[in-house]
């Protein structure tokens, strides 16, 4: 079953004619980065995502296929949670379309609007005695991991 990011849902108070963009970290339901920016609807989601975290100084690992890492985030082994003897998590940069994610390759998916809203998330799925337990890219905020988050003193 689909999930839908409601949680990432936001109302736009004005017509425009530039995309809206923002990218959320692993422990806040905030963007940590967000704008809005005319693009080229011909070009990729991929392309227009690097192109947005280039010209705003965003540091990632990837490329137009996918992103490994936005903002500093661990990759490898080191995004791995392990929250049991039998059950672990594994983070990874997911990306939604008007709130919804696609599961398509960025590289392979185009924008139709000016109008539309592209999210990057930090989102997980969970492994449970070695079966996929939930959807692939659920918001890592919802968990707020003490491996990626630690509590404030």
């Amino acid at each position: 079953m689909k999930k839908t990011l409601f949680a990432l849902t936001l109302l736009a108070s004005s017509y425009s004619q530039a995309i809206t963009w923002e990218v959320y970290g692993p422990c806040d339901d905030k963007p940590v980065h967000y704008g809005k920016v005319e693009v080229d609807l011909n070009k990729s989601v991929g392309e227009i995502s690097v192109a947005i975290f280039d010209a705003n100084k965003i540091p990632y690992i990837g490329g137009p296929e996918g992103m490994n890492s936005i903002i500093n985030t661990p990759t490898g082994l080191d995004s791995l949670e392990i929250v049991s003897n039998s059950e672990m998590r594994a983070y990874g940069w997911c990306y939604a379309i008007n709130g919804s994610t696609p599961y398509k390759m960025p590289n392979v998916l185009n924008l139709k609007s000016q109008d539309d809203r592209l999210v990057w998330y930090y989102g997980y799925t969970t492994n449970k005695e070695n079966v996929w337990q939930d959807d692939m890219c659920t918001p890592a905020f919802w968990v707020r991991s003490e491996q990626f988050c630690p509590k404030k003193k």
